[in-house]
């Protein structure tokens, strides 16, 4: 029987632990607890096949966030799995991916995988707004909302925000993202223009320092919420500004918060869908614990 370890996480990984042991998988935790689901002890369990990280990554050295303790895939632990085994996580530090790559260890990184970067998308935005609407006091219906960048997370939230009624407007540098935005029916405007629109909030989706003083002045936004990755899209010098704490927000993780079922959901799909798919990286993992199209049998 294929042995799973789920190693490290938040709710979501416990929910997939329970979705992982109703398909019939010998399923152990390290480093969190997800109710009668053994925990693995690496001086004494037999390594597994497939070993899932969380969405926050595995670093370069092998490290990765738990609750219960600190984990480091040690470079003997990666050799005990095996040739023809299988690395999963949100990120993967380049150095330690090309060692499991030379070890046979296929890769498998969520967030830069684009079913996930879609499917994602859906609970992210959902749980924005409903960040959103607790902030504010007040509903969304017909009222003006930026959404600064119009990738995955941008487009799906300005779609779910125009169906609660209200009014999307779209902040990109890219004239061809607003050009998008306008040809389905949002107003757009680059992220630099002065005098903006006058907006009620404002959901920040580019991974870049795109927040500057002008977001903060009085005519501005009552709040901001940051959805973009750490270090977010506040520039370097407001982080310590007191005009910022009443109006911003930086929220991560938001599906294992909000939707942590369906983030489990989403994870196992992904992993469906990579297992199903050619590796085109061109590294042999030959072993006879891959099905002929480079993938575990899940």
């Amino acid at each position: 029987m294929l042995r799973i370890v789920v190693a490290g996480g938040d709710t979501r990984d416990v929910w997939l632990c329970q979705m992982l042991r109703a398909r019939g998988y010998d399923v152990c935790t390290w480093g969190i607890r997800a109710g009668s689901i053994p925990p693995f002890d690496p001086s004494h369990d037999i390594p597994p096949r497939l070993l899932i990280g969380p969405m926050t990554g595995i670093t370069d050295d092998g490290r990765l966030q738990a609750a219960e303790e600190d984990i480091t895939l040690s470079d003997q632990f990666l050799q005990q799995m095996g040739r023809g085994s299988l690395l999963a996580a949100g990120l993967i530090g380049n150095r330690l991916a090309r060692r499991c790559r030379d070890l046979g260890i296929g890769v498998i990184q969520y967030r830069l995988t684009p079913s996930f970067m879609w499917l994602n998308a859906v609970p992210t935005a959902e749980g924005a707004i409903q960040a959103a609407i607790g902030r504010s006091g007040r509903t969304l219906f017909a009222r003006p909302i930026g959404v600064i960048g119009l990738g995955r997370v941008g487009l799906i939230l300005s779609d779910r925000l125009s169906r609660y009624g209200a009014q999307p407007i779209i902040f990109d540098r890219s004239g061809e993202k607003r050009a998008m935005a306008r040809a389905l029916g949002y107003p757009a405007y680059a992220i630099g223009d002065l005098p903006r629109p006058a907006i009620d909030g404002v959901f920040n989706t580019a991974p870049a320092p795109v927040l500057d003083t002008s977001w903060f002045d009085e005519a501005g936004p009552r709040w901001i919420i940051d959805l973009a990755s750490i270090p977010g899209g506040l520039v370097p010098e407001l982080r310590t500004s007191a005009v910022v704490p009443d109006r911003y927000e930086q929220i991560l993780s938001i599906p294992g918060k909000v939707a942590p079922i369906r983030a489990a959901e989403i994870v196992f799909e992904t992993l469906l869908l990579a297992l199903e798919e050619e590796w085109h990286d061109g590294t042999p993992v030959g072993s006879a614990g891959w099905r002929r199209n480079g993938g575990l049998p899940l």
